[in-house]
């Protein structure tokens, strides 16, 4: 075999289905095959994630200029930090707004950010935060204690004059119940009271909904006749952060500028700019083209091809996130336990995992993801049982099986590499026990918009950490309390009684042992009523251009382009 067909060796299946899907393999190595080729075939040793690194270098003399574009799944639903869910407006909004806390870089330790400094009663209901001097947002207005109040009770107040018919301000119905009222003490000093106490109050300040909005970009257009400002902020926001909104054309770019006046540090590049490109393998073309800088999602199969060229850089981190099944528990069948356990024993992970993630995904026993602390290590997950899972259904009352739907997003997440054929393989699994399933590939707002209304029987949907605490997984995707149409995260629409005493319990101590006892037992009743079924957890991984320096991935809250620059 000559020497250029033994070093592409490693990569040729991945080439094959991108150059010429519809040619066998075999006749594809036979073609550069010689004497040597009756040795034998080589294969691809796995890719090691633990080996990748979840940074690009650092350049010791950045320079500042340049526009970096950054290629991904789809466009953002709107640009307003309080009133998003979704990944795709979040890695927007947390690089033009700023929190008062924030994550370390690559890190899900809290640092300061706004706030410079805080302190809290002995029983943690008063917190008080000192802001940092100098701040202002991207109007020239001043980041005050007023703002920050503003900012919050636009989310809690349904009157507000900053708050839509149409808003949902569905995190802060997830993270802030406890919430009493945030007041201004002076122009730097800011009070926050709960009603009781909540373990995870302060990284849940580094949330993007916690983003400090501008009073005066809200007041800019005056109010319209019911009293509401009438400037469309989640189309033109305006924030403190290290870049700056500068336009949006649907579907083809958003567009950021550096703020050169920022607190921390002006950016390096001197403008951001989000392109959407749907499909993975024109997205890596663009990538190796020049035409984008960096990229989310690339296709599992292509990970080598990406390592092996000299001119990118492939980039991985452990993934703390999970992609799950849900079912629609207050909509016949699925309000019926043993339906929704026959369908846990039906999934067959490892063929989803080996079909849809290129094996390069670990299967899923629990919402809450193994690589988030509060875990159950003691859960042993099922053995798929077909048999069983008729039996089941026999008992439940449907021997002959039933008709279903199952949505599927039109995008890429981390954890759904390939939304098609993860449903395909669940649609395959429940047909062996009589479950005829209709697949629908949906576009990413409507199917966030239908499946939080409950319009939905199953969906396939997932998770990534917003802050690192089993609360952000449990109780935000399966308490009875955010199960409500229209802003719902619970898409399976559980109500379990007992799992929802666990999980508020769990919320009120900051004893974390105790915590961790409250969130196995919580774990065990999920998993024997099954409202969902966890599939796979997912490695993050990025591509990037080789000249691209000082981007990292951070393993919760959003993606940060501020310490980004190119190579010179």
């Amino acid at each position: 075999m000559n020497k250029r067909l033994r070093s592409l060796l490693p990569v040729l299946p991945a080439m094959c289905r991108r150059m010429a899907p519809g040619l066998p393999l075999l006749l594809l190595l036979c073609l550069g095959c010689g004497e040597g080729g009756k040795k034998g075939a080589e294969t691809r040793p796995p890719l090691d994630v633990k080996k990748l690194l979840p940074q690009a270098p650092e350049d010791p003399d950045p320079q500042p200029g340049g526009t970096f574009i950054w290629g991904r799944s789809g466009d953002a639903t709107l640009l307003d930090p309080a009133d998003v869910t979704d990944g795709e407006s979040v890695m927007v909004v947390t690089n033009i707004f700023d929190t008062l806390v924030a994550f370390k870089r690559g890190s899900t330790e809290i640092e300061p950010s706004l706030a410079t400094e805080w302190t809290t009663s002995p029983d943690k209901l008063v917190w008080t935060f000192l802001l940092r001097e100098g701040a202002t947002f991207h109007d020239g207005s001043p980041v005050d204690a007023e703002a920050v109040v503003f900012s919050f009770e636009r989310q809690r107040d349904p009157a507000h004059p900053a708050r839509r018919p149409t808003s949902t301000f569905s995190y802060y119905q997830n993270n802030f119940k406890a919430l009493a009222k945030v007041e201004a003490v002076d122009a730097r000093t800011v009070r926050f009271t709960l009603r009781e106490p909540y373990a995870p109050f302060l990284p849940a300040l580094a949330l993007f909904n916690c983003s400090i909005v501008s009073p005066k970009a809200f007041a800019s257009e005056g109010k319209d006749a019911e009293g509401r400002y009438k400037y469309n902020f989640a189309q033109k926001p305006v924030g403190s952060g290290p870049f700056v909104f500068e336009s949006w054309e649907k579907d083809a770019h958003i567009t950021l500028r550096a703020n050169r006046e920022y607190w921390g540090g002006a950016p390096h590049i001197g403008k951001l700019v989000f392109k959407p490109v749907v499909d993975p393998q024109t997205r890596l073309k663009e990538l190796e083209s020049g035409s984008i800088h960096g990229m989310e999602n690339p296709e599992l199969r292509d990970l080598e091809i990406i390592r092996r060229n000299p001119e990118l850089r492939l980039l991985g981190s452990p993934g703390i996130n999970v992609c799950y099944l849900a079912m629609h528990t207050g909509r016949k069948p699925f309000d019926d336990v043993r339906v929704r356990q026959a369908v846990a024993f039906a999934i067959d992970k490892k063929r989803i995992i080996a079909a849809a993630y290129d094996n390069m995904a670990e299967p899923a026993v629990s919402m809450c993801p193994k690589t988030m602390a509060g875990f159950d290590k003691s859960l042993i997950d099922r053995t798929r049982d077909v048999a069983r899972a008729k039996r089941l259904l026999a008992a439940a009352g449907y021997a002959d099986g039933f008709e279903t739907s199952l949505w599927y997003p039109d995008i890429q997440r981390a954890y759904l590499g390939n939304p098609a054929n993860t449903a395909i393989q669940i649609q395959a699994d429940l047909k062996e026990i009589g479950i005829r399933v209709d697949i629908r590939r949906m576009e990413w707002s409507a199917i966030l918009k239908a499946t939080s209304a409950g319009e939905h029987e199953m969906c396939l949907m997932g998770w990534m950490a917003d802050i690192f605490d089993p609360d952000n997984f449990l109780y935000v995707l399966l308490d009875r309390e955010n199960a409500v149409e229209g802003t719902a995260n619970n898409l399976s629409f559980y109500r379990g009684e007992r799992v929802h005493e666990l999980l508020l319990e769990a919320q009120r101590t900051y004893d974390w042992h105790r915590r961790e006892r409250l969130y196995k037992e919580a774990q065990e009743i999920l998993f024997e009523e099954a409202p969902t079924v966890p599939i796979a957890t997912a490695p993050d991984f990025r591509a990037l251009r080789a000249d691209v320096r000082g981007y990292t991935i951070y393993p919760a809250g959003g993606e940060y382009f501020r310490h980004v620059s190119f190579a010179r």
